[in-house]
């Protein structure tokens, strides 16, 4: 499994039979064994660079035990067809590489009414595939005492998930950036800028609508709109002049997330724009280095009232030309160690104004205010 195809996993305790009602009541005082976790439903968020998960589940009786109880759980595949037919699902049984199950005992103490908890270890479930869906049962197998058939099996159900679950509004904010090592960023003569965006409203009431992504004033600068084009058509500041032209290239969409993409070659003189993965635009005059050193922003240029007027994710700052494949590829995810990545912020921190550059660079960045964290899902889950 390609690794930008990272698996996220929501893990949820399903109880068969009736999940309603005193257990007591309903079976009329008997002492039975049965499922007592006290988090029925747990949704579990993994991400294909965390590989292991760990949960637990717990048992208890209806009154204290007159003797001690042992009782003998372990997966169970088998039932993935009844998990099926009760919640009208479509899961496939959690591989056996997938979990673990290290103690399949537990006992509960003469006097006492809870068993030791049981301990399910769960490990290469980022190679999943994310558009299936999974499911492991775990049951009791043998008890010393009858069992609540109703509440006798919990159901660990994992799906995919969104690679992206929150953004940052950065609506009137700016990040400056202060680079680890200024070296690095001094005499660019490639490099390839990417972006995840989205605004209601390119031009959001302002007499001066030009909206910036990241970059440095009069240097090198990814934008939307200017003074000679529509507010909503993508602009890059370069050397060799900014391209595209006016109306050149249609606008970018409004309330829907669109990738952008800057490739700058003075080696090749090539300059492209690309939008979703496509390369919409092309020129040869490139021409002398880039230099991001002092002035480097996100979500400033030249004035504060050119902030970007919606979400931001995924910045992404090269000293490569992306090709057109990388681009389309990973418009929502890359390898924060791959070759040429100079600094890379994923906007995905969910609180705080600080922002971490996943590559380890040093080159985190701290909001002039603290954005509002929105939630998403990138890309949209297939129910």
């Amino acid at each position: 499994m390609k690794y930008y195809n990272y698996l996220s996993l929501v893990a949820m305790f399903l109880v068969v039979g009736c999940n309603s009602g005193n257990v007591d009541e309903e079976h009329h005082y008997d002492n039975k064994l049965y499922i007592s976790s006290a988090a029925i439903t747990d949704d579990l968020l993994i991400k294909a660079n965390i590989k292991e998960a760990t949960r637990t589940v717990s048992y208890r009786l209806a009154s204290p035990a007159e003797q001690d109880i042992n009782i003998t759980f372990d997966a169970t595949p088998a039932l993935t067809a009844t998990y099926n037919m009760v919640y009208n699902d479509h899961a496939e049984a959690l591989p056996a590489d997938c979990y673990e199950i290290p103690n399949k005992t537990a006992t509960i103490k003469k006097g006492a009414v809870n068993s030791d908890d049981v301990v399910v270890n769960f490990k290469n479930t980022h190679e999943l595939n994310r558009e299936k869906r999974f499911v492991l049962p775990v049951t009791v197998v043998n008890s010393d005492i009858a069992v609540l058939e109703s509440k006798k099996t919990a159901y660990f159900v994992f799906k995919g998930a969104a690679l992206i679950n929150v953004v940052a509004n950065i609506d009137e904010n700016y990040f400056p950036v202060y680079w680890k090592d200024y070296s690095k960023v001094r005499s660019l003569r490639v490099i390839t800028v990417e972006a995840l965006v989205r605004s209601s409203d390119w031009v959001d009431n302002r007499s001066d609508a030009l909206s910036t992504v990241f970059g440095v004033e009069g240097k090198f600068l990814l934008r939307i709109g200017d003074a000679d084009r529509p507010r909503d058509q993508f602009q890059c500041v370069a050397p060799g002049g900014n391209f595209p032209g006016p109306n050149v290239v249609d606008g970018l969409p409004v309330d829907e997330f669109v990738h952008i993409a800057a490739v700058y070659n003075a080696n090749t003189g090539e300059r492209s724009y690309y939008k979703n993965g496509e390369k919409v635009y092309s020129d040869n005059s490139a021409s002398g280095s880039v230099d991001l050193s002092s002035n480097c922003y996100i979500g400033y240029s030249w004035q504060p009232g050119r902030w970007l007027p919606g979400e931001i994710s995924e910045v992404r700052v090269w000293n490569i030309a992306r090709t057109s494949e990388q681009i389309a590829a990973n418009p929502y995810e890359v390898d924060p160690h791959s070759e040429g990545l100079l600094a890379y912020w994923k906007f995905n921190e969910g609180t705080g104004a600080k922002i971490i550059d996943q590559t380890g660079n040093g080159n985190d960045i701290t909001g002039n205010t603290t954005p509002t964290w929105i939630n998403v899902e990138l890309p949209a889950v297939k129910k």
